[in-house]
């Protein structure tokens, strides 16, 4: 029992604090669902509790309003008052129940909720009115003042004046970075002054960018069109920085509020200009990768967890010989290279294949260091929401001065200028790089240094060499360093719960209208469709192809993955249609051929299922694939001799293949060829017999007349592995047809099992 003190009562008060959190956010989707549905009565009547829970008197004379204005538009229309606005009044009552219920949500969650993110919000809202007029107003002052712009664009002077000048400005920036994402509806002044942020050629670009997260997540917090908006003023932004972070955020909340979309023309029309005058489909189609690459950050993080970095442990003895570690700091370090580099691994040979296949997905843009830096995120640094999202620049004073005491050590000012060059770790583990160094050994500090300058200067020759950062190359690396940055922010940061983790999503772009809205190129997305089928997310992969076939592209290969989808989705029929289309093509045919023959197996049609494989195996004849399945089909229609013909076959072909000795030695049984039967099974005991071989033979040496030996095997089969007696005789009685049909007597048989019991 609970004893009552105050901690305790704290804890009853949260848990109380999150169902009522979680029933208002029922009531919410509630309320969106029955809007969407067009069942506006029943929607008021919900939102009516939701603007009870706000405790706020504006929302419930809004509501009242909204409920008076549809009776009246009702009472109108059953009149048969004819109104040429009906609808246009009845799309705006649709919108503003949506955003009363919005804004009614946010409140309702400050009233119930002990959450950090809506105490803070109370603060700003409730204890302190005129911290967002005075933090607006410093803005403005700040974007119009070009010489306090130029000293916060070079805050590095050592001078008191500019690191005060500096200090307030983080505090101001903090401020404002809080005020736009916790404010739940932009009003025209709201808009105008971040419109004007955006013009002002004296903000510095960094801060933009901040002030576009802080966007962003005010846009995933709460809808508002008008904040869509800026964050189309900001996509033309000419800074790739500024731009691909608003993009990304704009593509994630269109598809986060996808289904609102069609009752806001407006805005509708913005995004089709903004669309048409600036082309932006190649950049959706990379943020829509790398959104589909972040599925794949935890399975990445377990490889390295639990694959590469215990067997890299297992493995260091013999790595410390082979590269001389105790010797590594000798003068001719850097010039030596390692002859012995490839050989390393031929102790662990799947150790080179895994740190390869690591370093791929490291230049795809695949988020590989997640598992290094998750641990790295406990600074006080990291304690502000907006450091999160500060783009890594090596002027930034606050790393200025945490590295003020390594200089003579690492030459700060070229280890920073590097560090911001690097296309591979994104802004918040670069932060935890520099923030960690101080707390490193001086030994460790110095090679790290000595190894991450040689690699500096080996991108550099590359980039000259190569051009491997070009201009797509780059775009696709700012965006993937973005979408890293927000991947930490909802995975790690210690107030994660009261955030809607958006990486939690299906991102099933292709269920939803606004992948049309934002991309109309069908080679942008067949590219997305392609990535989603290679990477194995065949549910989201099929909608694609659907989408792309309804819009016109009936091509082979469209219908070959389409079926394939379908086929790993174990959706037999359906794929069956699609391989059925795709048979009318002639490229392919053999493959097509053999994924009709599979579908019509699973689905039980046997007879079907084998006149494909014969027909595939007219073109493959000795396709140990096909003739396998050939001799399953006659397994299935119980045609043993023959599918003991295509076993044979398999045999001659594939000698190598010991598992085909299995459907030989049993169809050998069963037509009465015991002695065959009997070899087989014993050249499967050889290697590694299972419970069925036991069984099997069990059945054989019985028909042979070796009773004894067959309740030897009997027992084996018994006691083989998890089997039991129970499921020993389940496979046992299915059996007994051919133990009689070769000689065995039926009474024969229930005294072989019981004495096999007294066995046992």
């Amino acid at each position: 029992m609970l004893k009552p003190n105050r901690e305790n009562a704290r804890v009853i008060v949260t848990k109380i604090a999150v169902v009522n959190k979680k029933n208002i956010e029922r009531i919410y989707k509630r309320i969106e669902s029955l809007v969407l549905d067009r069942k506006l009565k029943d929607a008021l009547d919900v939102l009516k509790d939701l603007v009870i829970n706000s405790r706020k008197g504006e929302f419930i004379s809004q509501y009242e309003s909204l409920d008076n204005t549809y009776e009246n538009l009702l009472k109108y229309a059953i009149s048969g008052v004819k109104d040429p606005e009906r609808e246009k009044i009845y799309n705006k009552l649709l919108v503003s129940v949506l955003e009363l219920a919005d804004v009614a949500l946010q409140y309702a969650y400050m009233s119930e909720s002990e959450q950090y993110v809506y105490k803070l919000k109370k603060k700003i809202e409730f204890e302190n009115r005129q911290v967002k007029d005075e933090a607006l107003n410093n803005l403005e002052s700040l974007a119009f003042d070009k010489e306090l712009s130029d000293v916060l664009q070079d805050s590095l002077e050592s001078g008191r004046n500019e690191r005060e000048e500096y200090d307030k400005h983080h505090d101001l920036l903090i401020r404002i970075f809080n005020i736009v994402w916790l404010t739940d509806k932009f009003n025209e002044s709201d808009e105008n002054l971040l419109h004007s942020i955006w013009q002002n050629q004296y903000f510095p670009w960094h801060e933009k960018a901040v002030v576009v997260s802080a966007l962003t997540l005010s846009a995933i917090r709460c809808f508002d069109s008008g904040k869509i908006g800026l964050l189309l003023e900001f996509a033309t932004d000419k800074n790739m920085e500024i731009r691909y972070r608003a993009l990304t955020g704009l593509f994630v909340t269109l598809y986060l509020y996808n289904q609102r979309l069609h009752l806001y023309p407006a805005l509708l029309q913005k995004i089709s200009y903004f669309i048409e005058e600036n082309e932006p489909g190649k950049d959706f189609e990379r943020i829509a990768i790398q959104l589909i690459k972040s599925k794949e950050t935890e399975k990445i993080t377990k490889k390295l967890q639990e694959e590469i970095l215990p067997e890299m442990v297992k493995y260091q003895p013999v790595l410390r010989d082979k590269l001389d570690l105790d010797n590594i700091l000798s003068d001719d370090f850097m010039d030596d290279k390692n002859p012995d580099w490839e050989t390393v691994f031929e102790d662990a040979p799947d150790l080179l294949d895994k740190l390869q296949e690591i370093s791929k997905l490291q230049l795809e843009g695949s988020d590989v260091f997640m598992s290094a830096f998750s641990r790295l995120k406990h600074f006080g640094f990291f304690n502000e929401i907006v450091n999160w999202f500060r783009p890594f620049y090596k002027d930034n004073p606050y790393l200025q001065e945490v590295l003020k005491n390594e200089d003579e050590k690492i030459k700060t000012g070229s280890f920073l200028e590097g560090l911001e060059e690097s296309i591979f770790m994104c802004n918040s583990d670069k932060f935890s790089f520099c923030l960690n160094i101080p707390n490193m050994p001086q030994m460790q500090k110095s090679m790290m240094f000595e190894m991450f300058n040689a690699e500096l200067e080996s991108l550099k020759e590359l980039q000259q060499e190569e051009d491997i950062l070009n201009t797509a190359a780059r775009e696709t690396s700012i965006i993937s360093r973005y979408v890293h940055d927000l991947y930490r922010f909802y995975k790690l940061h210690p107030l994660k719960s009261e955030f809607l983790d958006i990486f939690t999503l299906p991102f099933d772009f292709f269920n939803n209208d606004f992948i049309s809205i934002l991309v109309n190129d069908q080679d942008i997305l067949r590219n997305i469709a392609e990535f989603l089928f290679e990477k194995g997310y065949y549910e989201n992969a099929l909608s694609a192809y659907q989408k792309l076939n309804q819009q016109g592209d009936v091509s082979l290969e469209v219908f070959e993955k389409t079926g394939y989808c379908h086929q790993q989705l174990k959706q037999f029929e359906n794929a069956l249609e699609f391989y059925k289309k795709a048979e009318l093509f002639d490229a392919n045919r053999a493959w097509n051929l053999k994924k009709i023959a599979l579908c019509y197996r699973f689905t039980g049609n046997f007879k079907e299922s084998l006149h494909y494989y014969l027909e595939a195996a007219k073109l493959e004849p000795d396709n140990i694939y096909v003739l396998t399945y050939i001799g399953h089909a006659y397994l299935d229609l119980k045609q043993f001799d023959k599918a003991l013909e295509s076993y044979y076959k398999v045999e001659f072909l594939a000698e190598e293949n010991k598992k085909v000795l299995r459907p030989i030695a049993w169809c050998s049984f069963v037509l009465g060829k015991m002695e065959t039967a009997k070899k087989y099974y014993e050249r499967l005991l050889e290697d590694e017999a299972n419970r069925y071989d036991f069984m099997n033979l069990g059945h054989v040496e019985w028909c042979l007349g070796n009773s004894q030996a067959a309740l030897k095997n009997y027992k084996l089969s018994v006691t083989k592995g998890e089997n039991n007696l129970k499921a020993f005789m389940a496979g046992f009685d299915e059996d007994k047809q051919y133990l009689i049909k070769h000689g065995i007597k039926p009474d024969e048989i229930p005294l072989m099992i019981d004495y096999l019991k007294y066995q046992l």
